[in-house]
């Protein structure tokens, strides 16, 4: 691991921290989507960091991510699947194909690409806000919580970022 994704991990784990704490006091929908958007978006940039340059400054890294592990092959991808609770790299990467409409929710609830629809962070429609996050029932939420694939997401999310040094 070098400095850079040592950084961007350290801030990831912290984010990841901070829901499930907020998940333990029963915090807002809104927020806790927040920082598990946060944490997956870091966790990303931490990951892209290997390649010792900078990866695009944008929200947006979640399943490129997930697609990256996938794509590593024979040992490497063996070694990803084991850290990330999956006996077979074959279950692993059929859980990506079956978890990725998920995930591309998540890092598309971000305000910048959300438009004018649900977000987790401000008031919607811009010009004439109808809709508070802190009131909203996220159908996003529902899932992640709800359903054994959103369950496995944040759970291979926190696999994911305690298991970091095995992969990065």
């Amino acid at each position: 691991m070098n400095d850079a994704q040592r950084l961007w991990w350290r801030q990831a784990s912290s984010d990841y921290a901070l829901f499930l704490q907020l998940r333990h006091l029963g915090a807002d929908e809104c927020h806790l989507i927040h920082y598990l958007q946060m944490a997956t978006e870091k966790l990303s940039k931490a990951y892209f960091w290997r390649a010792g340059t900078a990866p695009r400054k944008a929200h947006i890294g979640f399943v490129r991510f997930l697609k990256a592990l996938r794509d590593r092959r024979g040992a490497e991808q063996e070694r990803v699947a084991k850290s990330l609770g999956f006996a077979r790299p074959a279950g692993f990467e059929s859980w990506i194909s079956n978890a990725q409409d998920l995930a591309y929710a998540l890092q598309n609830i971000a305000p910048a690409e959300a438009r004018d629809g649900p977000n987790r962070e401000y008031p919607w429609p811009h010009h004439l806000p109808l809709h508070c996050p802190a009131e909203h029932k996220f159908d996003l939420w529902a899932q992640l919580q709800n359903t054994g694939r959103g369950r496995k997401l944040m759970n291979v999310t926190g696999l994911a970022i305690t298991t970091f040094d095995v992969y990065a």
